[in-house]
């Protein structure tokens, strides 16, 4: 897989292409900040990155959409992924389009048609990636890894804040979990571990995992076992203790057929049916009609003591006024008397004033005497009052008391139902273990059965190992390592970097070059001088693309480089004063790689380095951004 352009389509309709030749050396020289870095972020987000990596700027400013026409061996692939919104850093939105000679679209005039996880699956088929599966060693705790496109292209990218690295080589390996992914990988690529290798791995996994279940049933059978007849002992103690053998039953506990028969004999034991318990509806019901009683007691002792109450006030009354006619009665008051005018009638006294009229005085006595007779009617009726109201509550208390009892009835059944059916719960759960010990005796045959399986299982895990041969899968490891290492050496060399008179190799343990000197190993990171990191990373690339090319892994055959000469460029130092020999020797070196690979590796190269009189530089120069012109053009924002 090469690409063929790139493509942007800008907010106000326009298009721009960038166009790479195939096969070939592609340079795109320019100043700073001219959007040459966003052609790699644009590149790796359209084949499906977790996030979208170009700068904050003129460019995510001015796009919708970017685009990639991309080329297999036969067949063209088209495939576009919408700009983030403002504040977002990824979107779902792709659009992809196969033929074998199609062109990428002039407008915008396509939506969506696929998911980011959808062109990974595609293009991971595409390039030859089967199906795999790396399965981590028994002790390790990580998840299975599957190799996609995504892990491919650790090995296409050298983005400027990489290729001159020192802590790491790879792509993305400065991120978490990405050096394990590339332990995990890197030897499927490599052809190491071919699918051949994983299929016989993945089989043997599930071999093992069945070994396992099969030893976890043995375990379970020997561990109920393994208390044997002191197990049985025991059970016929504790169904002893809730009455499912009688106390008196004696039993030969030396005589493993008279247990097994003894315990063979309650198994059948059944909890009755017919342990119930009375429902709270009836003693809601009841509570309810309690709550009702009380209350209208309530209300009637409060009647009661306001009757009380007024029975005692027309007492007093009563008696004042029966005390009062007695004094007026002493006096004759009462009696029939003719009076005399101008005579007092209780002394005889003659008046100076009249008397009122004799009939006035007649009248007020008899209405005295009336007003004292009628409060003495009253008084019965009030005493038969408050006798109905006593008589009334006697009967609610009477009926609050049978509720209680009734409510108290029920609590106590209940208690008594809960005790037995306490009882046979544990009756059950005895029974319970009884039955497993009696199945556990029952499956004894069972045991050599599965001893049988296990090991037919190893037998057949045995075979497999034969065929995967770590030993051979090793040699195959250090065969590869060692050609990668041969080309890596005769680089450094021509390349003139450190400790170059001594072996350069890939360490894939520590996913880092080393040098083997005679008294040491020289890891990248004691390497001095940014020209010797560069250096490394890419003799290291060319190296794994040469190899992978040569055994036909599936890994994309192009390679993206930001600024290989950046070393070359120390900040506030004028160009004048750039070693230029020894940035052309890059670029005589990656045009030789080229080259010698027949067209079938593509490098694309951004670079602020203009080497006018190198040919093989300005040879490959597809755009020079030194005079104005940008990724973006400037018409589209101003």
């Amino acid at each position: 897989m090469q690409i063929r352009e790139l493509i942007i389509y800008g907010e106000n309709g326009k298009v721009r292409k960038v166009s790479f030749e195939l096969g070939k050396v592609n340079i795109i020289t320019g100043k700073s900040k001219t959007g040459k870095s966003a052609i790699g972020d644009i590149i790796d987000y359209c084949l499906g990155g977790d996030s979208c990596n170009i700068a904050d700027g003129v460019v995510r400013e001015n796009s919708l959409w970017y685009g990639l026409l991309l080329q297999f061996d036969t067949e063209r692939v088209f495939v576009a992924r919408k700009n983030p919104e403002i504040g977002q850093q990824t979107t779902n939105v792709c659009y992809i389009e196969i033929g074998e000679n199609i062109n990428s679209p002039n407008e915008l005039n396509f939506e969506q048609n696929e998911t980011v996880s959808g062109i990974e699956t595609l293009l991971s088929n595409r390039i030859g990636i089967s199906e795999n599966l790396n399965i981590p060693h028994e002790t390790q705790t990580r998840r299975p890894l599957s190799a996609n496109i995504r892990h491919a292209l650790y090995y296409c990218f050298q983005n400027q804040d990489e290729i001159a690295a020192k802590s790491f080589l790879f792509h993305r390996q400065s991120e978490p979990f990405i050096t394990q992914s590339i332990k995990d990988t890197l030897p499927y690529f490599m052809g190491i571990v071919n699918e051949k290798f994983l299929i016989l791995e993945r089989e043997r996994s599930l071999l093992k995992r069945k070994v396992s279940i099969e030893k976890r049933k043995l375990e379970e059978l020997e561990m109920l076992q393994g208390g044997g007849l002191q197990k049985a002992i025991t059970l016929i103690s504790e169904a002893k203790s809730v009455g499912l053998i009688q106390d008196e039953h004696k039993v030969d506990y030396g005589n493993f057929t008279e247990i097994h028969n003894l315990l063979k004999s309650v198994e059948d034991w059944r909890t009755p049916d017919n342990i119930q318990t009375i429902g709270m509806d009836k003693i809601s019901y009841l509570q309810t009609e309690l709550d009702k009683k009380q209350q209208s007691l309530f209300e009637l002792n409060e009647d009661v003591q306001f009757a009380k109450n007024f029975n005692g006030e027309t007492s007093f009354f009563s008696e004042e006024v029966e005390h009062q006619k007695l004094r007026l009665s002493s006096i004759g008051l009462f009696e029939k008397i003719d009076f005399r005018p101008n005579h007092c009638p209780l002394c005889s006294n003659i008046l100076n004033n009249p008397l009122p009229g004799i009939e006035s005085i007649r009248t007020a006595i008899t209405s005295l005497d009336n007003n004292i007779k009628n409060v003495s009617r009253e008084k019965p009726k009030i005493r038969k009052y408050i006798d109905n109201l006593e008589s009334t509550r006697q009967k609610l208390v009477e009926e609050i008391q049978n509720i209680k009892a009734q409510i108290d009835g029920i609590y106590n059944q209940n208690q008594d139902a809960i005790a037995l059916r306490d009882l046979y719960t544990r009756k059950a759960k005895i029974l319970g273990r009884i039955s497993l010990w009696l199945e556990s005796v029952k499956d004894r045959s069972d045991l050599s059965n599965i001893e049988e399986r296990i090991m037919s299982l190893n037998d057949q895990i045995k075979k497999i190992d034969k065929q995967l041969d770590r030993d051979t899968l090793e040699e195959r490891k250090q065969y590869s390592l060692s050609r990668i290492s041969t080309k890596m050496t005769e680089w450094a060399t021509q390349l003139d970097l450190e400790h170059s008179a001594n072996p350069y190799r890939l360490d894939m343990n520590k996913v880092t070059v080393v040098v083997d000197k005679p008294d040491r190993v020289v890891p990248l990171q004691q390497l001095g001088s940014g020209s010797n990191w560069v250096g490394v990373h890419l003799i290291a690339y060319f190296a794994l693309q040469s190899f992978f090319i040569e055994n036909k892994r599936p890994v994309p055959h192009f390679l993206f480089l930001d600024q290989p000469s950046q070393v070359y460029f120390p900040s506030k130092v004028q160009e004048k004063d750039t070693d230029w020999n020894m940035v052309g020797k890059i670029y005589d070196f990656i045009n030789e790689r080229v080259k010698t690979l027949n067209k079938d590796l593509q490098i694309i190269v951004v670079d602020h380095a203009n080497l006018v009189e190198n040919e093989n530089f300005e040879s490959c120069i597809i755009e020079n951004w030194h005079h104005g012109e940008k990724l973006i053009p400037t018409d589209w924002y101003k």
